[in-house]
């Protein structure tokens, strides 16, 4: 009986790793602007589609071929680069797509936020890169901050009620910090400095971008 709850509890767990995995979370703060009650959320549908779309392809897409290509290569041991070298490896490469978006959107006419969204997230994996090299934070507890910080930042700028997004956000990422921690990925403490490391330098980055 045990042995059953715990494999229920595990693939929970696993469950929640990959669908929240630190790729997709740009995605997911992509479709929090999109659904949020201000004005961005009826920019033409044209605009919407190009952005996700660029998202989708750069920050999705290739980073999994770009993977894959590693795993088959004997580069990488697994997707969720636990050792230290692949970590570096991969954020290296994600730091380069996301730079590769942000300067994108700069070059069409979008709203600010979208740009300094992704501004922020370039530099949050640019943070978290140079952490890497002598502490192994949590990626997915960083996303989860990122996250945080972005509809905060939101509800203080738009002066918007955006209850639901922020429970929403605050109870999905308690249930992926907890899998992580469930999983044996990573202790509390590496938990814990991920969230405020990615919280805090993405509300740091928006609010310079957006003052």
């Amino acid at each position: 009986m045990n042995s059953e709850r715990g494999d229920w509890i595990g693939n929970l767990a696993r469950f929640f790793s990959v669908v929240f995995h630190p790729l997709f979370i740009p995605l997911y703060g992509l479709l929090i602007i999109y659904s949020s009650p201000t004005l961005l959320s009826f920019i033409p549908f044209e605009m919407k589609r190009i952005i996700f779309v660029l998202v989708t392809a750069n920050n999705i897409i290739l980073p999994l071929s770009v993977a894959a290509i590693l795993y088959s290569r004997g580069a990488i041991k697994t997707f969720n680069a636990r050792d230290r070298n692949e970590r570096v490896l991969l954020l290296t490469f994600a730091l380069m797509m996301y730079s590769v978006t942000a300067v994108l959107l700069m070059k069409i006419p979008v709203p600010n936020l979208f740009k300094a969204y992704f501004i922020s997230i370039a530099i949050v994996t640019l943070i978290t890169l140079v952490i890497t090299a002598f502490y192994r934070l949590s990626l997915h507890a960083a996303g989860i901050g990122g996250l945080l910080s972005l509809v905060a930042f939101m509800i203080l700028l738009y002066n918007i009620s955006s209850t639901w997004q922020l429970i929403t956000v605050l109870l999905l990422g308690g249930a992926v910090m907890s899998s992580r921690i469930y999983l044996d990925d990573h202790k509390p403490s590496e938990i814990w400095s991920g969230l405020f490391i990615g919280g805090g330098v993405m509300s740091v980055a928006l609010y310079l971008l957006l003052k």
